[in-house]
């Protein structure tokens, strides 16, 4: 889930900070300095004669009896400096006390004061928030995490406004404060999974669809791409799109399941790929993924229905290639490249798809757009990958294929 600020060392830290400034902005001299300079605030005499003991206890590091003193100068402080003196030595002893709870007390006490620079009482907001979220007391952290960000926090105030509510499983503020966090910058992939995380809460798809692809463009992983072909087939994904995508995933090494490896080489077979499908199969029984019990087993049919189909394809494609170069039907030329393609043969499937794909053939081609996401594996084959980029940019044109495309073009460095 979200990072939170959950350690007290680090917390710790933080606060101890913001007392160094907080006891730094107060008083050392004798209560006569405090009219040295008339158009400065001044320290009320009585209220100086309560809080210099408790500064001096401060100073020697006596934390409790400086902030007893100082509770005692508030009680009598009526001016806002008096308040404010006061409530920086009670802070600062609280913050070496580690006292978090009374800390944020105090210091919700300290920020409307008038004599509290803009910039402090910002930094103030983000402090509550910071010590509230630690302590769970929501009610307190979510209203000073919005302050600090509606005062001008920006992106981290607006991440800590989302963690908070993400922390009560409020998905819809979560998501939306989020989507402000990153408005103005590149999320990174924590952000990504937090997002998809909401969406899939909230049940928006689409918008989960978006977080996703860029996971997977900017971050890919096994896990990412899965959960997007999860996606894409409750959408209804073209069929050869989506082969194509699983082609990406078994070039990857990213199928690991048996129904992975069985859908992906029955969509082989379909779109008159058996090579391809047969060494899908055999890739999923050798390393364990698909296990054969019997001839009679889904598998077991699949890979002898690849075999029959490749031994066929061996045997013809010679013939099969010579007649559709006589030819000039462009998809009798893809096929052949298809068949070449299969049979790990990437130089004679790149000229036969360019073949098809010239303007007197083309016409005929019945998926353009997945003749040119063919060429272009078969040109990564070849190590080509400006030539391979031309192509599945070329696929990419196609809506059917755009999303398939975009996978194979993210990962050509």
């Amino acid at each position: 889930m979200t990072k939170m600020y959950k350690r007290s060392s680090a917390l710790s830290r933080l606060v101890a900070i913001g007392a160094s400034v907080l006891v730094s902005a107060s008083f050392v001299a004798a209560p006569a300095a405090f009219a040295a300079e008339e158009k400065k605030p001044t320290v009320s005499e009585a209220v100086v004669k309560k809080l210099k003991p408790a500064q001096d206890a401060y100073q020697k590091g006596d934390y409790d009896t400086a902030v007893a003193g100082a509770k005692e100068s508030l009680a009598i402080s009526v001016k806002p400096y008096d308040k404010e003196m006061s409530l920086r030595i009670l802070l600062g002893a609280l913050a070496k006390k580690a006292d978090f709870a009374s800390y944020a007390e105090y210091l919700e006490q300290l920020i409307p004061l008038e004599t509290i620079p803009p910039e402090e009482r910002l930094k103030s907001y983000k402090t509550l928030a910071q010590i509230y979220g630690n302590l769970k007391v929501f009610d307190k952290a979510v209203p000073a995490a919005q302050k600090w960000a509606e005062g001008g926090g920006g992106s981290e105030a607006y991440g800590m406004l989302s963690s908070l509510y993400l922390m009560q499983k409020d998905f819809k503020n979560g998501v939306a404060a989020l989507e402000k966090a990153i408005g103005t910058r590149e999320p990174t992939e924590q952000e990504l999974q937090q997002e998809n995380y909401c969406y899939y809460q909230l049940k928006e798809k689409d918008k989960r669809e978006v977080v996703m692809e860029a996971l997977v463009a900017k971050h890919l992983k096994r896990e990412y791409l899965s959960d997007l072909m999860l996606i894409y087939q409750e959408n209804k994904i073209d069929d050869r799109a989506a082969l194509n995508i699983m082609r990406f995933q078994f070039d990857h090494d990213f199928l690991t399941r048996e129904t992975e490896f069985v859908d992906l080489t029955q969509a082989a077979l379909d779109a008159g790929a058996p090579a391809e499908a047969l060494k899908f199969i055999d890739t999923g029984i050798k390393n364990g993924a698909v296990k054969v019990v019997s001839k009679d087993d889904r598998p077991a049919r699949l890979q002898a229905q690849a075999k029959q189909q490749t031994a066929e394809d061996k045997k013809l494609i010679a013939q099969l290639d010579k007649e559709a170069r006589n030819g000039k039907n462009g998809e009798a030329d893809v096929k052949v490249g298809l068949a070449y393609f299969g049979l790990e043969d990437p130089a004679k499937a790149v000229e036969a798809i360019e073949r098809g794909l010239t303007p007197e053939r083309v016409a005929k081609v019945k998926r353009v757009d997945d003749a040119y996401m063919t060429l272009g594996m078969a040109y990564l084959k070849l190590g080509k990958k400006e030539e391979a980029t031309k192509a599945f940019t070329s696929a990419k044109a196609d809506p059917r294929m755009a999303k398939a495309a975009q996978i194979w073009l993210g990962a050509i460095n």
